[in-house]
């Protein structure tokens, strides 16, 4: 193998590593938010009256969780942990923190349009499965990226969603007790 591909090739692994970890925090946020959101606190009265988080409160809790998500992974596991192995972070490590990242700003972006675009009761009660949606289309795109055809694409998008929603209810039912 000449340099030259042998360059493409590590590249190529590289692209594809960076990738793979972009998607994983971005359905590792979007299971985290439908817990968090499961446990916050509303009620809905007469006239568009709400208690709980909404507008600003709302944004902020979806925004710090996925942000705070991110960093934190990036620290723990491209950082700490091969800090305690001696060895130092790289150019890499770098790349995958920043595409997690990423990641995880989408599914706040994305999680955000019920807060921006409805009123508080309509916005509280649509939030939560925005990022439901998001696991159920990342599990349909990685189905049709590995070669599935489209119905099958489709049960592996759902059956995606199903995992991520029952994931995040036993997050969500551990952590009340």
């Amino acid at each position: 193998m000449t340099t030259t591909a042998a360059k493409r090739r590590h590249t190529h692994e590289e692209r594809a590593e960076i990738l793979r970890e972009a998607a994983t925090m971005v359905l590792y946020v979007s299971v985290v938010e439908i817990a968090e959101l499961a446990t916050l606190p509303e009620g809905h009265f007469g006239h568009g009256r709400v208690t709980g988080p909404v507008g600003a409160q709302l944004l902020a809790i979806v925004w710090g969780t996925a942000v705070g998500l991110a960093i934190a992974h990036w620290f723990a596991f491209r950082v700490a942990a091969p800090g305690f192995r001696g060895d130092r972070p790289t150019s890499l490590d770098t790349r995958i923190g920043l595409a997690q990242l990423a990641g995880a700003v989408m599914v706040a972006v994305i999680s955000s349009v019920p807060v921006l675009v409805f009123s508080d009761v309509r916005a509280q009660e649509t939030i939560g499965d925005v990022p439901a949606l998001i696991i159920g289309v990342i599990g349909y795109l990685v189905a049709r990226a590995t070669g599935k055809g489209r119905l099958p694409a489709v049960f592996y998008g759902v059956t995606a969603l199903a995992l991520g929603i029952i994931v995040a209810l036993v997050k969500s039912a551990l952590a009340a007790h």
